[in-house]
């Protein structure tokens, strides 16, 4: 389930997801929440380029941020068909300088077929929450 209802949302659709030429990662738009510029990272491929799709909530700018800064997140993301929703959902997250992207490298295995996750445009709909519970020095 989405962290709290007031929690800033991003709704991300690619467009004819089939048509993308294989890009190591696709970027959303930024969004805000808690002060903090937000986007998802979504790597059809997976990070290392395996068979894998990634996806990860990434802080915007995270190294221009000042020394020692660090946000405390609730995060929650999900990729939608018209059938299924996967989710993948962070109880309580830190991101930092040294970790300043949370998510999930091998989410789930391209067997799966991709088409499952495509509305009847042929677009990949993803879903992602942020509430910010505490950050410092950002």
């Amino acid at each position: 389930m989405p962290v709290g209802a007031s929690a800033p949302m991003l709704t991300w659709v690619i467009k004819d997801f089939k048509s993308v030429q294989d890009p190591k990662v696709i970027e959303s738009p930024e969004f805000e929440s808690g002060g903090c510029k937000w986007c998802v990272m979504f790597y059809p491929k997976g990070v290392t380029g395996h068979l894998s799709m990634s996806m990860y909530m990434a802080v915007v700018d995270s190294e221009d941020k000042p020394p020692g800064w660090k946000i405390d997140a609730k995060v929650w993301l999900s990729i939608e068909s018209q059938s299924e929703r996967m989710v993948l959902d962070g109880e309580e997250i830190r991101f930092d300088a040294e970790c300043p992207k949370w998510g999930m490298s091998n989410w789930f295995r391209l067997h799966k077929p991709k088409d499952c996750f495509l509305d009847l445009h042929g677009d990949l709909k993803i879903e992602a929450h942020v509430e910010v519970v505490h950050k410092s020095r950002v």
